[in-house]
Parts: structure tokens; sequence; C-alpha cells
């Protein structure tokens, strides 16, 4: 068998690397550099040749000028995350690159070198970033009613069970409100499901424009919808809510060129007691809300009747 030439095959295997790799003397002057990093960066390798480290990356936040030798650990290779900004590798088009890097000391004949192999990590960040957004949309999923954009009812539970605790903290009142659309059925049944979706949405609308910052409106399923009004005493919410209804009375509900509905809401509402569980303060509401429709609807009804 012919002996293999290890020195010429190193050099072979590194100047095909899909990885960059530059080496540099003790004062930091490049070398050499393999066609991977000058592909990477534009460069040529006379270009890249006698340059600083600092050539290839650009100062930190604090205005610090990078050095090989912070790379490098004494004990082991050490690993710099590609997500750091200190690590963008400058181009020619003067541009910069996300790179990942590990450098390290090499030793030929007595004398030291650095060496340090450069990852693009272009695609890497691309893929977490689309993991991010999907992490994202699941979790609003999971807490918005897709329709209105609205938190959902699991959502709502949450908020109302934080108020529940916040007025046994606090000791201020504040207040739940079920509103439901009257004859929504109707609606549906006569111009179809997605005329009431695009009503669910408008009320959905109103609700956000009509309230405060710090209320929280919900979708609890159906055309059925829920409103907290922390800090708000049981005649304070008279008021809001009477005023909410008003406006979705008035307003024209627009499904057609110039074709619209009038539709009218009913609210139930009462007041959020620190000793009662979340499903008990929504069944009172429930019950003021019922009462609200068995009186004729496009009104509201404090709880207890």
């Amino acid at each position: 068998m012919n002996d293999i030439n290890t020195s010429v095959l190193s050099k072979e295997i590194v100047s095909q690397s899909i990885d960059s790799i530059v080496v540099l003397d003790t004062n930091q002057k490049i070398l050499f550099s393999n066609l991977a990093l000058q592909t990477l960066t534009g460069y040529t390798e006379d270009e890249l040749k006698g340059k600083t480290f600092s050539f290839l990356f650009p100062p930190n936040e604090k205005g610090e000028q990078s050095s090989i030798e912070s790379f490098v650990s004494s004990n082991e290779a050490h690993y710099i995350a590609g997500f750091l900004k200190e690590l963008e590798l400058i181009t020619k088009p003067k541009g910069t690159i996300p790179v990942e890097i590990r450098a390290f000391t090499i030793q030929n004949e007595n004398i030291e070198y650095y060496a340090a192999i450069i990852r693009d990590v272009r695609e890497r960040r691309r893929l977490e970033e689309q993991k991010n957004v999907l992490i994202n949309s699941l979790k609003r999923l999971a807490y918005m009613d897709e329709l209105t954009m609205l938190p959902n009812r699991r959502s709502f539970a949450d908020t109302l069970q934080k108020t529940i605790a916040t007025v046994k903290r606090r000791n201020r009142e504040s207040v739940l409100a079920v509103m439901d659309i009257d004859h929504f059925k109707v609606i549906n049944d006569t111009y179809g499901h997605d005329i009431g979706d695009l009503v669910l949405k408008k009320m959905a609308n109103i609700f956000v424009d009509c309230l405060r910052e710090e209320d929280t409106v919900g979708r609890l399923g159906g055309e059925e919808f829920g409103c907290i009004l922390p800090d708000t005493t049981t005649e304070g919410a008279t008021i809001v809510l009477d005023r909410l209804r008003e406006s979705v009375e008035t307003h024209r509900f627009f499904i057609f060129d110039n074709y619209y509905l009038n539709i009218t809401l009913s609210i139930g509402f009462t007041k959020v007691h620190p000793i009662q569980k979340p499903e008990e303060i929504l069944k009172f509401a429930d019950i003021a809300l019922y009462q609200a429709k068995n009186n004729g609807r496009n009104r509201i009804q404090v709880y207890p009747v």
C-alpha cells in the first residue's frame, strides 16, 4: 500500500471544507484562508492574506474590537453561539453575515498559530425564526378566538381568575358581564354563516372601541361574549354597559353594498366576589342575561335580578 502524504491530504481537505477556515499568526495576521471563507466573504485569498482578525469582524456594541484570543479557551475549544451580535462576519459587499466560530491554537515546528473554523448560521437563524413564529402562532391560537381575534373562553377564564385574586387582595370592586347578540340564529339562517361571522367580527371591533384598555372582552362561544371591568362598581358598570348596548343598537352592520342590519345586544352582569369561583360568577351573569332576554332583549340586567 502506498504511503499517504498526510500533509498534502490535510491541506486538500481544509481547502474543500464547507466550513470556512482561517489560520493566523500570533500578531493576528491572516496566513491562510480556504475557499469557503473566500466565497463567504467575497474576498480573494490575496485580499485576505496579511489582514488582521479584526478585518473580518466589526467592533462589538461597546466599540471593542474582536480579538481571536478572546475566542480561545486555554483548556478546551470554546464555542460562541451564532446568535451573538459580536459574531457578525464582514463581507466585501459591506454587509455582515451571522456566523458561529470555534477558535483554537495549533503548533507547527514549535511555532504557535491561531486557527478558526467559521460556520455560516443564516439558515439556522431562519429556521429558528420560523420555529418561533410557529410557536407564537400556536400559543395565540390556544388563547385567542381565531375569528374575532379576542381572547377565547379559556383565556377569559384565566383573566377572571386573576381578577378575583386582585379583588380579594386590593379590596376593589370589579364587574363581570355576559353579552349575547339578539336573534343571532335568525341572521345565520337567513343570510348564511359567512354573514354571521362578519357580524361577530364587527361586534368584536365595537366592544374593543367602546371599552377601556384595562377592560377585558372575550368570546365565550357562539354569539356570546364576556367582559371584565376592573375597578368598577355596579353603578359604573351600568353606565358603561348601557353605552355599549346603545353603540351596538345604533350601528349599521353592512352586509352587502347598500344593505345593512340593525342588531341589538342583551347584557347580564354581576359583581365579582372574592370568595366565588369563576364558574359561579359566570353563572350569575348568565342568569342576569337570561332575565334581560326574557324582559324583551336589547337591555342590561344586573344580578341579583
